[in-house]
């Protein structure tokens, strides 16, 4: 099982964009445990951010029995996820002192979607870290 990665030091921006791209390569095989597992979470929302991201990409280009998050189609059948990719985007920002964070765009079917995912850079005690924020409508 994946493990999200921890620096003593500061890592560089690649690093932390190196994350973010494993982050996504697990979502694009539909290995939703191994996608989470690669990044601490801000929120505690992830079922509910695949459901969004299954709502709002699939569904413009399928049709579903089920759109309900309870309906559990979004997560029955995972072969909608190869279609998940990024952008080589990655935007940079400074929020509130030190905290560092990046936002990238979501394609779906290789299209830019209008979704963003944001992930920070937060330090923990003695370590560095990777949060997932919110993926959403940009």
């Amino acid at each position: 099982m994946t493990t999200f990665k921890t620096w003593k030091e500061k890592p560089t921006e690649l690093e932390v964009q190196n994350v973010v791209e494993d982050f996504f390569a697990y979502l694009k095989k539909g290995e939703l445990d191994n996608a989470k597992n690669s990044v601490d979470h801000l929120y505690d929302d992830w079922e509910e951010s695949i459901h969004v991201i299954w709502r709002d990409h699939y569904l413009i280009h399928e049709t579903a029995q089920d759109e309900s998050f309870e309906g559990r189609e979004w997560i029955n059948n995972l072969e909608w996820t190869q279609n998940l990719g990024i952008l080589d985007d990655f935007m940079w920002g400074e929020e509130k002192g030190s905290s560092r964070y990046l936002d990238v765009s979501v394609t779906y079917m290789e299209e830019p979607s209008g979704f963003a995912a944001q992930f920070y850079l937060v330090k923990n005690d003695d370590h560095y870290v990777v949060k997932r924020g919110l993926i959403d409508m940009a």
